[in-house]
């Protein structure tokens, strides 16, 4: 796409944009540096950031590329074709092999297929070898189904409205959901979903989820928003020690203070309305967790057509609540509501949504930039 490059007799400097033209004797050879080609002894192309969006593009350039996957499906679903095909034309199969043989043989040449279109990295075939650890993360994370604790809030709404015989028209009443820069092939995706989990000494079964789990907390947990719920504390079922942890509240905090050794973690009752008040706690991780958003992503800031979505999500993410009428009232919108609620987002809250707008601002850089070498190229 980007070959062959135009040739440039002098360097030069655009002043008015600030974009950088690096002399180039061959079109087929890249912007490099001769110390670091020497030091890396690999391929390069060097770029200059010389302005804030380019910083961005960079960011999300180089983090979209260590996280994509080694094979796509539609590439990886064409290999096992490939390997099928192999097996299946091959004039080394004998009509006496039982079928166990015959799948073995077929699930070892399909893994052998791929395995050859695999690419592999020196530190990794290293890493592998050493029987070293596969990846390394600085954090631990934990997985939120945004959007259906948000329709269920919208359902919520629109009931009480109902209810209350607004003079709100349908349309008013209904908010329209807009996934931003991402298509919903499964118009099913975004339904509420649920675990089957046991209650009452495994003798009775109930539906749960983070959205009831969040509900029903804890008095002593008020305060906390749904992303710091999630972020914090998982669900155990309760044992002896917790029981003991329990009923330890309401002692003085004086008679603990000669506990030794480590303190035990946080943990926390239910409230008697969740269906598992009797036989689970929440407790505090060790190590925190960073929430990761499943389904579609929260929209830009300054779109007016997702302004709605936009306002819903931080609301049910960054603002404490038990029912949507802690988040919205009847006669507010989304937005009038998050105006209204944003003095209770913490600090460290409104980083995080700093943070997701620049992850958009670095991902439209991102494609600007592909946009200019593509005009480049075809020029």
């Amino acid at each position: 796409m980007r070959m062959p490059r135009k040739l440039v007799a002098v360097s030069t400097i655009d002043p008015e944009t600030g974009h950088i033209s690096m002399r180039r004797s061959h079109p087929m050879i890249n912007n490099f540096n001769e110390y670091i080609i020497s030091a890396c002894r690999s391929n390069m192309d060097i770029k200059f950031i010389w302005t804030g969006s380019d910083a961005k593009a960079l960011v999300y350039y180089i983090t979209d590329y260590v996280t994509k996957m080694s094979l796509s499906f539609h590439d990886t679903f064409a290999l096992v074709q490939k390997g099928i095909t192999s097996m299946n034309n091959s004039f080394h199969q004998s009509e006496n092999e039982s079928p166990i043989e015959k799948s073995r043989k077929l699930v070892l040449r399909c893994y052998n297929t791929l395995a050859s279109q695999q690419e592999l990295s020196g530190a990794q075939v290293a890493s592998y070898l050493m029987n070293w650890e596969d990846h390394y993360t600085t954090h631990k994370f934990q997985g939120l189904y945004l959007i259906q604790t948000e329709l269920f809030l919208q359902s919520e709404l629109n009931e009480i409205r109902t209810k209350q015989k607004s003079t709100f028209t349908v349309h008013d009443v209904i908010d329209d959901y807009i996934c931003d820069d991402e298509a919903i092939d499964d118009q099913n995706n975004d339904e509420e979903q649920f675990q089957i989990q046991a209650s009452e000494n495994d003798e009775k079964h109930v539906l749960v989820n983070t959205r009831i789990d969040y509900q029903y907390r804890s008095e002593i947990l008020n305060n906390i928003c749904l992303y710091d719920f999630v972020s914090i504390l998982y669900k155990k079922k309760m044992n002896a020690a917790d029981l003991k942890y329990l009923s330890d509240i309401v002692v003085p905090k004086k008679q603990n203070d000669n506990r030794k050794g480590r303190r035990p973690n946080e943990r926390y009752a239910f409230q008697k309305q969740h269906p598992q008040a009797t036989t689970y706690v929440m407790m505090k991780y060790t190590q925190s967790r960073v929430p990761i958003l499943y389904g579609p992503q929260i929209p830009r800031q300054d779109r007016d057509d997702t302004r709605e979505r936009y306002c819903r999500a931080l609301l049910t993410l960054f603002v404490p609540w038990r029912s949507v009428a802690d988040l919205c009232a009847i006669e507010q919108t989304w937005e009038d509501a998050f105006k209204s609620q944003q003095h209770l987002i913490s600090t460290y809250s409104m980083t995080i949504i700093e943070n997701i707008q620049l992850l958009h601002e670095c991902k439209k850089d991102r494609d600007e930039h592909l946009l200019q070498v593509i005009a480049e190229a075809q020029t």
